[in-house]
């Protein structure tokens, strides 16, 4: 956890940018039932632009549309992995 907390002070723009995109996709995923409280037209285009961190998610909600602590445990990880992976790139 140190090491992690060492890679955001060092590159703390990739980390804001992973953030963003992450939350983008957290908050499409969680609106994409007609039900959902978010649910709306901005819901395709920003799943589709999403769709490279969102993937597993997506299976997710639609095999057990119920509960979204899952999807929120998805999402964190592939926060981490975008955030490591966009560190990788720079270098």
């Amino acid at each position: 956890m140190n090491k992690l907390i060492e890679l955001y002070k060092t590159n703390k723009l990739e980390f804001w940018i992973a953030l963003i995109y992450n939350g983008i996709g957290t908050l499409t995923i969680c609106s994409v039932y007609p039900e959902d409280r978010f649910n709306g037209d901005w819901v395709f285009p920003f799943s589709l632009i999403t769709i490279p961190i969102n993937f597993f998610s997506f299976i997710y909600r639609f095999a057990e549309s119920g509960p979204l602590y899952p999807v929120f445990i998805i999402q964190f990880i592939m926060l981490i992995l975008t955030f490591l992976i966009l560190i990788l790139r720079n270098k």
